[in-house]
């Protein structure tokens, strides 16, 4: 027969066994971007933006409502921002 440890365990087991186990995973963060670049609103981007606005009105000029005042609003907003 074997003789066992303080815990119980067949000593030939224990041996094998690490006295402490740790992990050893790493983990790499890598942000997509290397670099952020802010430019102007290109001049289609502006004259559609112009032209969403155009059709959002005339969509609550047909169909009144609040929805629809709501889009034109919006619409009218962005395009402002983007002039």
């Amino acid at each position: 027969m074997t003789e066992s440890n303080n815990h119980g365990h067949d000593s030939r087991v224990s041996e094998k066994m690490p006295a402490r186990v740790t992990p050893t995973t790493k983990v790499n963060v890598a942000f997509p971007f290397s670099q952020v670049k802010v430019q102007e609103p290109s001049v289609h981007l502006v004259t559609l933006t112009e032209l969403v606005a155009d059709l959002a009105g005339l969509v609550a000029d047909i169909a009144p409502g609040p929805e629809t005042n709501a889009v034109r609003r919006r619409a009218h907003n962005l395009a402002s921002m983007l002039r």
